[in-house]
């Protein structure tokens, strides 16, 4: 499996593999894409993306977490190095349909407070934001104990998590994506790249699973 924080999942349950043609290698404006995406326990989407830019002076690695089954935030997972630099993303949004305690979350977010946090510009989806979300920046081998443990806290909630209807769920999550499609400037680059159509299918069906 691709990914250290991709094995979180395989180790705590099953990933089907989806067939992602034709997004499974695309590039444009100097920068190259991977996709994966899997269905993880029958209850959530999840996808894996890789950029590659600058003959690998910059990377991304890219995990989002959509439950559609299990009363649960979506989860976003970003580890971005570029030019030494290395930042750390992991936000929890509210596609809640009933609130869910995140204390175990909040915990890990506390361990790793002496992280420096790392503004990030003012977003639509600000007010989605969960309070465990972290940006934060520094030694990657921190980073990445803080982001596999985040995950690993996020992952244990699923067996006491809610069963919810599938509809009202997406309902909830397609709220969010259609956000992202409508101003989201990780859409408004990618839709740049293959054009508008193929960008909301790229986010709705492989990203997200809301189609």
């Amino acid at each position: 499996m691709n990914g250290s924080k991709l094995d979180l999942f395989s180790k705590n349950g099953v990933l089907v593999s989806k067939d992602v043609s034709p997004f499974q290698t695309f590039s444009g404006k100097g920068m190259t894409f991977q996709l994966q995406s899997y269905d993880w326990n029958s209850c959530a989407c999840v996808s894996y993306l890789t950029m590659r830019a600058f003959l690998g002076l910059m990377k991304m690695d890219t995990l989002i977490c959509t439950p559609y089954t299990k009363d649960m935030p979506l989860l976003s997972y970003d580890f971005i190095s570029a030019m030494g630099r290395r930042t750390l993303m992991v936000e929890a949004y509210d596609t809640l349909v009933e609130p869910v305690d995140l204390s175990s979350m909040l915990a890990v977010k506390e361990k790793y407070q002496d992280l420096k946090d790392k503004p990030t510009k003012a977003a639509w989806y600000d007010s989605l934001k969960l309070p465990p979300t972290v940006c934060k920046v520094g030694d990657s081998s921190r980073l990445s104990a803080l982001a596999t443990e985040m995950i690993t806290a996020y992952l244990d909630l699923f067996a006491s998590a809610r069963d919810i209807d599938r509809t009202a769920k997406t309902a909830r999550n397609s709220a969010y994506v259609e956000g992202l499609i409508n101003d989201g400037p990780t859409f408004k680059l990618v839709s740049k790249m293959i054009g508008t159509e193929s960008a909301q299918t790229l986010f709705r069906r492989f990203l997200f699973g809301t189609k």
